[in-house]
């Protein structure tokens, strides 16, 4: 008799536990809503940002409990960064990876951070994104556009690829260069002497190949997948600009999210991002190298501080317009 009520105590336990188990995982899967992330990196296969959106999406598919499901749209099938930076704003594209340059528009005193010579170098960089120069903006602008910036991330120098060398500050005079569709590098390599063209990114290889422009800009991990070496073969590296990656994100969407669910998205931004800068750091001599194999060459830049000086007198000049708030470029310089 003893046996049965022994039984009968285990089986009602287990069920007991069961059932609470049950309780817990349908209490788990309510609090986190199924959610989609419709994610854009705008670049093309196989580039850095692209393979930085698979290695975010790997993370958060391996959280099942989160209850998010992410869509990557890969290469430039959504438009350009500025019309997939609309489709953020607007809420068909939840998430897009990308320079953190497109976060200009969105508000005047991020202007200078796209100018030339800006910053010292990456770590300098990483103060300002973590100072509440930057911080309140970034929450200015989630207020009012929508549209949230996360974990910026610097990445390292961009370079020139040209079709003729870049020796001296004179060669940049008149040089045709690439620009994207933002104000502040258009002004300057304006200020470096350049005659800058808008042309989209993905279209730059061919810009290049039929010599619309004669230069373009940009770090070498996000280049190689886009073969410029091969229309513009001579490598520069001035150390002007720094390039940062940014994940910017709808804020509607953002905190529609649960807790938990944020918190699993924020860890999987800082995964990809640090699998990004490893990638970027281990890699740069390495794609340097392959592209000298086939036949770019590469150098650094003598002639660096004339530009510099001319940069800095620019962006000064524009401060003093009203461009920005007064004072902010000395801010950003002394972080």
């Amino acid at each position: 008799m003893k046996k049965v009520l022994v039984l009968v105590l285990i089986v009602l336990l287990t069920g007991s536990m069961t059932i609470f188990a049950q309780g817990v995982e349908e209490t788990s899967v309510e609090t986190n809503k199924a959610k989609t992330i419709t994610l854009a990196t705008g670049d093309a296969i196989g580039s850095l940002r692209n393979l930085a959106g698979w290695r975010f999406k790997e993370v958060l598919d391996s959280h099942p409990e989160l209850n998010i499901t992410v869509n990557h749209v890969e290469g430039a099938v959504l438009g350009s960064a500025g019309q997939i930076m609309d489709q953020v704003v607007e809420g068909s594209v939840q998430l897009f990876g990308n320079d953190i340059a497109w976060l200009v528009p969105y508000n005047e005193d991020f202007q200078p951070i796209s100018f030339g010579f800006m910053f010292k170098d990456v770590d300098h960089m990483k103060r300002y994104f973590e100072s509440p120069t930057f911080l309140d903006v970034t929450d200015t602008v989630a207020a009012e556009a929508g549209l949230r910036a996360l974990e910026p991330v610097p990445m390292g120098s961009r370079m020139f690829f040209s079709t003729k060398p870049l020796t001296t500050a004179a060669d940049f005079d008149g040089l045709k260069i690439r620009a994207p569709g933002l104000e502040m590098f258009i002004k300057s390599y304006e200020a470096y002497g350049a005659s800058p063209t808008t042309v989209a990114w993905n279209e730059i290889f061919l810009a290049l190949k039929t010599k619309l422009v004669e230069a373009a800009h940009g770090p070498v991990a996000d280049v190689i997948a886009n073969k410029w070496h091969l229309a513009a073969p001579i490598i520069t590296n001035a150390e002007d600009m720094y390039a940062a990656n940014c994940w910017f994100v709808n804020d509607d969407f953002w905190n529609d999210l649960s807790e938990e669910q944020r918190a699993g998205v924020l860890a999987a931004l800082k995964d990809a991002n640090e699998w990004s800068v490893e990638q970027n750091n281990t890699k740069e001599k390495e794609i340097i190298a392959q592209m000298e194999a086939d036949g770019a060459s590469y150098s650094t830049f003598a002639d660096r501080e004339v530009l510099r000086m001319n940069a800095i007198k620019a962006v000064k000049a524009l401060e003093a317009s009203g461009k920005w708030s007064s004072g902010l470029v000395d801010e950003i310089q002394n972080q």
